[in-house]
């Protein structure tokens, strides 16, 4: 199996915004309040310059979204999806390690990422440390950091 990285593509929009809602409602967490956000099926268009595809036989199995954050030492990593069909194949630290790069070349030093109780795990486990609660339109989730080198 030999995953690609490459840029997005504006006509990835509707894939890639497919690949969010179905990563999101594999969990079974939220499935109603999820089908009925309109954000939980999209990517903005002005994020697609921001957005790492993973791709496995020219078919996209993932993406992550780093933006600028509020300081120019910091970035946000928005978005980290990977097909429910792909899990636990390592393409999530794949794209992990690409945000990473993003952030770096955008000259932050820290990244940081609003994740839910599932995700933490792997994001912990890829050196982030907790940074505090905050609300989101389906329940409080995390922050969390990982300082850059």
């Amino acid at each position: 199996m030999t995953v690609g990285i490459r840029t997005a593509r504006a006509e990835d929009r509707e894939n890639l915004g497919a690949l969010k809602l179905r990563s999101s409602l594999a969990w079974g967490d939220h499935v109603e309040a999820l089908q009925a956000l309109p954000e939980a099926s999209e990517v903005p268009a002005e994020h697609l310059p921001h957005v790492a595809v993973a791709e496995i036989a020219g078919k996209i199995v993932g993406f992550v979204t780093v933006l600028p954050g509020n300081s120019a030492a910091q970035a946000e990593l928005e978005d980290l999806f990977v097909a429910p069909e792909a899990w636990r194949m390592g393409i999530g630290s794949l794209l992990l390690a690409e945000a990473e790069r993003s952030a770096i070349a955008l000259g932050a030093r820290s990244l940081e990422v609003v994740a839910g109780e599932r995700a933490r795990p792997f994001y912990q486990a890829s050196g982030f440390r907790f940074a505090g609660i905050v609300a989101t339109l389906l329940a409080p989730a995390i922050r969390l950091r990982k300082d850059l080198r």
